[in-house]
C-alpha cells in the first residue's frame, strides 16, 4: 500500500474544494461515490461496518436524497478501502 502524504496547502486545497456546498460539487461527490463503491468493488454493508448508520450509506447513494458523505467520513471510507481522497472529486 503506498502511503500518502499531503501538505498543509495540499490539505486545505482538499478542504476548500470538498466543501464547496453548490449543488454540482455536491452531485459530483454523490457520483463518485456511486462509482467509487462499484470500482473498487466496495458493498454498502463494509461502510456500515466502519460505524456508519444504514440510513446514511444508504442515502448517500440515492439519487433522490441531497446527502453525501462529509470530509472526514470519505477520508476514513478512502482510508479504509485504500484509495485516495481525491477520487470523490474527480471529475
Amino acid at each position: 500500500m503506498e502511503e500518502l502524504k499531503y501538505t498543509q496547502a495540499e490539505i486545505l486545497n482538499l478542504i476548500n474544494q470538498y466543501n464547496i456546498k453548490d449543488q454540482d460539487t455536491r452531485k459530483l461527490i454523490k457520483k463518485n461515490y456511486i462509482r467509487i463503491l462499484e470500482q473498487f468493488n466496495i458493498q454498502p454493508k463494509e461502510i456500515m461496518e466502519l460505524g456508519y448508520a444504514r440510513h446514511n450509506v444508504y442515502s448517500w447513494s440515492t439519487k433522490v436524497s441531497p446527502n453525501i458523505p462529509m470530509l472526514n467520513q470519505a477520508l476514513t471510507i478512502s482510508t479504509a478501502f485504500n484509495f485516495n481522497i481525491e477520487e470523490f472529486l474527480l471529475q
